[in-house]
Protein backbone atom coordinates (compact mmCIF):
# COMPACT_ATOMS: atom_id res chain seq x y z
CA UNK A 1 0.00 0.00 0.00
CA UNK A 2 3.13 1.97 0.18
CA UNK A 3 6.11 2.96 -1.48
CA UNK A 4 8.15 3.71 1.12
CA UNK A 5 11.29 2.00 1.09
CA UNK A 6 12.37 0.42 4.22
CA UNK A 7 15.07 -1.28 3.50
CA UNK A 8 17.09 2.15 1.79
CA UNK A 9 14.97 4.72 3.68
CA UNK A 10 13.37 4.19 6.92
CA UNK A 11 15.66 5.14 10.20
CA UNK A 12 15.02 2.06 12.85
CA UNK A 13 16.86 0.97 15.68
CA UNK A 14 19.44 -2.34 15.26
CA UNK A 15 19.60 -3.52 18.44
CA UNK A 16 22.33 -5.97 18.77
CA UNK A 17 22.90 -5.90 15.42
CA UNK A 18 25.32 -2.55 16.39
CA UNK A 19 27.43 -4.86 18.59
CA UNK A 20 29.33 -6.06 14.91
CA UNK A 21 30.90 -2.52 15.27
CA UNK A 22 32.13 -3.11 18.78
CA UNK A 23 33.37 -6.38 18.25
CA UNK A 24 35.53 -5.56 15.16
CA UNK A 25 37.03 -2.59 16.79
CA UNK A 26 37.90 -5.31 19.64
CA UNK A 27 39.33 -7.38 17.10
CA UNK A 28 41.19 -4.58 15.10
CA UNK A 29 42.96 -3.85 18.33
CA UNK A 30 44.20 -7.52 18.88
CA UNK A 31 41.41 -9.31 21.07
CA UNK A 32 40.85 -12.66 20.12
CA UNK A 33 37.52 -14.78 20.42
CA UNK A 34 39.12 -16.72 22.67
CA UNK A 35 39.70 -13.60 25.24
CA UNK A 36 37.38 -13.14 27.94
CA UNK A 37 35.13 -10.25 29.34
CA UNK A 38 32.98 -9.78 32.24
CA UNK A 39 29.29 -10.36 31.80
CA UNK A 40 28.46 -9.02 35.25
CA UNK A 41 26.05 -6.11 36.01
CA UNK A 42 27.44 -2.68 35.01
CA UNK A 43 27.19 0.89 35.98
CA UNK A 44 27.70 3.51 33.17
CA UNK A 45 27.18 6.73 32.33
CA UNK A 46 24.76 6.86 35.28
CA UNK A 47 22.81 4.19 34.46
CA UNK A 48 22.55 0.50 35.43
CA UNK A 49 22.47 -2.61 33.39
CA UNK A 50 21.53 -5.70 34.59
CA UNK A 51 22.97 -9.03 33.45
CA UNK A 52 21.80 -12.53 34.26
CA UNK A 53 25.58 -13.46 33.78
CA UNK A 54 28.36 -13.20 36.84
CA UNK A 55 31.29 -14.22 35.62
CA UNK A 56 33.56 -14.27 32.72
CA UNK A 57 33.04 -15.47 28.74
CA UNK A 58 34.65 -15.71 25.72
CA UNK A 59 34.46 -12.66 23.15
CA UNK A 60 32.85 -15.52 20.85
CA UNK A 61 30.53 -16.87 23.65
CA UNK A 62 29.54 -13.20 24.65
CA UNK A 63 28.92 -12.34 20.99
CA UNK A 64 26.96 -15.59 20.28
CA UNK A 65 24.81 -15.34 23.30
CA UNK A 66 24.34 -10.91 23.00
CA UNK A 67 25.38 -9.89 26.38
CA UNK A 68 24.82 -6.43 26.32
CA UNK A 69 26.68 -5.92 29.62
CA UNK A 70 30.04 -7.59 27.87
CA UNK A 71 29.88 -5.44 24.79
CA UNK A 72 29.54 -2.47 26.88
CA UNK A 73 32.87 -3.45 28.95
CA UNK A 74 34.35 -3.87 25.37
CA UNK A 75 33.16 -0.22 24.33
CA UNK A 76 34.39 1.05 27.31
CA UNK A 77 37.31 -0.22 27.44
CA UNK A 78 38.07 0.68 23.48
CA UNK A 79 35.85 4.13 23.58
CA UNK A 80 33.14 5.20 22.04
CA UNK A 81 34.20 7.80 19.78
CA UNK A 82 36.52 4.93 18.01
CA UNK A 83 33.55 2.30 17.49
CA UNK A 84 31.33 5.00 16.22
CA UNK A 85 34.58 5.54 13.91
CA UNK A 86 34.31 2.06 12.84
CA UNK A 87 30.71 1.96 12.19
CA UNK A 88 31.10 5.11 9.70
CA UNK A 89 34.36 3.29 8.19
CA UNK A 90 31.34 0.44 7.30
CA UNK A 91 29.16 2.57 5.77
CA UNK A 92 26.62 4.12 8.17
CA UNK A 93 26.35 7.47 7.41
CA UNK A 94 23.05 8.10 10.13
CA UNK A 95 23.92 10.51 13.17
CA UNK A 96 26.17 8.06 16.03
CA UNK A 97 26.31 9.70 19.18
CA UNK A 98 29.35 8.46 21.44
CA UNK A 99 26.84 7.22 24.32
CA UNK A 100 26.62 3.96 25.90
CA UNK A 101 23.28 3.30 24.20
CA UNK A 102 24.93 3.38 21.25
CA UNK A 103 26.73 -0.03 21.48
CA UNK A 104 23.11 -2.03 22.30
CA UNK A 105 21.73 -0.51 19.41
CA UNK A 106 20.27 2.66 20.48
CA UNK A 107 20.81 5.02 17.04
CA UNK A 108 18.88 4.57 14.29
CA UNK A 109 20.15 3.19 10.89
CA UNK A 110 19.32 2.31 7.21
CA UNK A 111 19.18 -1.69 7.00
CA UNK A 112 21.00 -0.92 3.50
CA UNK A 113 23.62 0.44 5.09
CA UNK A 114 24.06 -2.39 7.97
CA UNK A 115 24.11 -4.75 5.48
CA UNK A 116 26.43 -3.37 3.22
CA UNK A 117 28.77 -3.82 6.63
CA UNK A 118 28.18 -6.87 7.17
CA UNK A 119 28.63 -7.76 3.89
CA UNK A 120 31.99 -6.70 4.19
CA UNK A 121 32.83 -9.09 6.63
CA UNK A 122 32.08 -11.57 4.76
CA UNK A 123 33.73 -10.07 1.94
CA UNK A 124 37.02 -10.50 3.94
CA UNK A 125 37.13 -6.60 5.16
CA UNK A 126 36.60 -5.03 2.02
CA UNK A 127 33.42 -3.07 1.66
CA UNK A 128 31.60 -2.13 -1.28
CA UNK A 129 28.70 0.77 -1.33
CA UNK A 130 25.36 -0.85 -1.91
CA UNK A 131 24.02 -0.53 -5.30
CA UNK A 132 20.60 -1.53 -6.48
CA UNK A 133 18.96 -3.80 -9.06
CA UNK A 134 18.31 -2.05 -12.40
CA UNK A 135 17.51 -4.88 -14.86
CA UNK A 136 17.40 -8.83 -14.83
CA UNK A 137 18.09 -10.88 -17.99
CA UNK A 138 18.29 -14.56 -18.93
CA UNK A 139 20.68 -16.13 -20.98
CA UNK A 140 17.72 -15.23 -24.65
CA UNK A 141 17.24 -11.25 -22.94
CA UNK A 142 20.09 -9.52 -24.30
CA UNK A 143 18.85 -6.11 -26.08
CA UNK A 144 19.62 -3.78 -24.04
CA UNK A 145 21.76 -5.08 -21.26
CA UNK A 146 24.47 -3.30 -22.38
CA UNK A 147 23.49 -0.02 -21.73
CA UNK A 148 21.78 -0.60 -18.06
CA UNK A 149 24.63 -2.67 -16.77
CA UNK A 150 25.84 -0.61 -14.11
CA UNK A 151 29.46 0.06 -12.61
CA UNK A 152 30.10 -1.35 -9.27
CA UNK A 153 31.87 1.50 -6.72
CA UNK A 154 35.23 -0.06 -5.92
CA UNK A 155 35.63 -1.58 -2.52
CA UNK A 156 37.80 -0.26 -0.12
CA UNK A 157 39.40 -2.31 2.89
CA UNK A 158 37.69 -2.07 6.14
CA UNK A 159 39.25 -4.08 8.30
CA UNK A 160 41.79 -6.47 8.32
CA UNK A 161 41.17 -10.09 6.34
CA UNK A 162 42.60 -11.47 10.00
CA UNK A 163 39.89 -9.40 11.68
CA UNK A 164 37.21 -10.43 9.37
CA UNK A 165 37.89 -14.06 9.48
CA UNK A 166 37.41 -13.85 13.11
CA UNK A 167 34.39 -11.99 13.01
CA UNK A 168 33.70 -14.48 10.54
CA UNK A 169 34.22 -16.97 13.30
CA UNK A 170 32.08 -15.29 15.61
CA UNK A 171 29.43 -14.58 13.08
CA UNK A 172 28.87 -18.28 12.99
CA UNK A 173 28.27 -18.80 16.97
CA UNK A 174 25.34 -17.42 16.97
CA UNK A 175 23.92 -19.40 14.63
CA UNK A 176 25.39 -22.91 15.90
CA UNK A 177 25.27 -21.94 19.57
CA UNK A 178 23.63 -18.71 20.32
CA UNK A 179 21.02 -16.24 19.52
CA UNK A 180 20.19 -17.33 15.62
CA UNK A 181 20.39 -21.02 16.02
CA UNK A 182 16.81 -20.18 14.21
CA UNK A 183 18.64 -19.44 11.27
CA UNK A 184 20.60 -22.50 10.93
CA UNK A 185 21.42 -24.49 7.48
CA UNK A 186 23.64 -26.98 8.51
CA UNK A 187 26.80 -25.11 6.93
CA UNK A 188 29.31 -22.16 7.29
CA UNK A 189 26.41 -19.55 7.69
CA UNK A 190 26.53 -16.75 10.52
CA UNK A 191 24.58 -13.65 11.43
CA UNK A 192 23.43 -11.71 14.35
CA UNK A 193 20.13 -11.17 15.61
CA UNK A 194 18.16 -7.98 16.88
CA UNK A 195 15.83 -7.02 18.90
CA UNK A 196 14.38 -3.20 20.53
CA UNK A 197 12.65 -2.14 23.49
CA UNK A 198 9.22 -3.64 23.40
CA UNK A 199 10.35 -6.09 19.96
CA UNK A 200 9.70 -3.13 18.04
CA UNK A 201 12.24 -3.91 15.91
CA UNK A 202 13.03 -7.84 14.94
CA UNK A 203 16.55 -8.34 12.91
CA UNK A 204 18.82 -11.03 11.59
CA UNK A 205 21.74 -10.19 9.21
CA UNK A 206 23.31 -12.67 8.10
CA UNK A 207 25.72 -14.08 5.17
CA UNK A 208 25.84 -17.98 3.85
CA UNK A 209 29.30 -18.02 2.04
CA UNK A 210 28.71 -21.05 -0.53
CA UNK A 211 26.03 -18.53 -2.77
CA UNK A 212 28.10 -15.42 -1.67
CA UNK A 213 25.11 -14.11 -0.64
CA UNK A 214 23.93 -11.68 2.75
CA UNK A 215 20.93 -10.76 3.60
CA UNK A 216 19.71 -7.68 6.06
CA UNK A 217 16.21 -8.73 7.84
CA UNK A 218 14.17 -5.73 9.28
CA UNK A 219 10.36 -6.69 11.12
CA UNK A 220 8.26 -4.31 12.79
CA UNK A 221 5.66 -1.82 12.47
CA UNK A 222 5.48 1.94 10.65
CA UNK A 223 3.59 3.27 13.47
CA UNK A 224 6.13 1.81 15.71
CA UNK A 225 3.95 -0.67 17.57
CA UNK A 226 6.00 -3.86 19.59
CA UNK A 227 5.69 -6.76 17.25
CA UNK A 228 4.83 -9.24 20.80
CA UNK A 229 7.17 -11.84 18.42
CA UNK A 230 11.30 -11.74 18.85
CA UNK A 231 14.28 -11.82 16.45
CA UNK A 232 14.40 -15.36 15.90
CA UNK A 233 11.30 -14.89 14.03
CA UNK A 234 13.42 -12.86 11.88
CA UNK A 235 16.05 -15.18 12.05
CA UNK A 236 13.86 -17.77 10.55
CA UNK A 237 12.49 -16.24 7.87
CA UNK A 238 16.80 -15.42 6.44
CA UNK A 239 16.66 -19.17 6.75
CA UNK A 240 14.05 -19.87 4.77
CA UNK A 241 14.72 -17.31 2.09
CA UNK A 242 18.03 -18.88 1.69
CA UNK A 243 16.36 -22.10 1.58
CA UNK A 244 13.98 -21.34 -0.65
CA UNK A 245 16.18 -19.09 -3.36
CA UNK A 246 18.58 -21.94 -3.40
CA UNK A 247 16.67 -24.59 -4.37
CA UNK A 248 17.45 -23.94 -8.61
CA UNK A 249 20.99 -24.43 -9.96
CA UNK A 250 22.88 -21.74 -10.35
CA UNK A 251 22.65 -22.03 -14.00
CA UNK A 252 19.28 -21.24 -14.03
CA UNK A 253 19.07 -17.90 -11.91
CA UNK A 254 19.25 -14.50 -13.97
CA UNK A 255 22.31 -12.58 -13.91
CA UNK A 256 21.52 -9.22 -12.49
CA UNK A 257 22.23 -6.26 -13.25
Amino acid sequence: RSQFNRASTALRQPGSTFKLFTYLEALERGLKPTDVVSCAPLDWGGQSYASGCGGLLSLRSAFASSSNTAALRLARRLGLEPVAARARALGITTPLEPVPGLVLGQAEVRLLELTAAYAAVANGGVWHAPSTIRLLTDGESRAGTSRSRSVLNPGRRVVSATTATEMQELLRAVVRSGTGRAASLGGQEGGKTGTTNDARDLLFIGSEPQRQWTIGIWLGNDDNRPTGSSSALAAGLWSDIIRSAGQGSLSQRPSLR
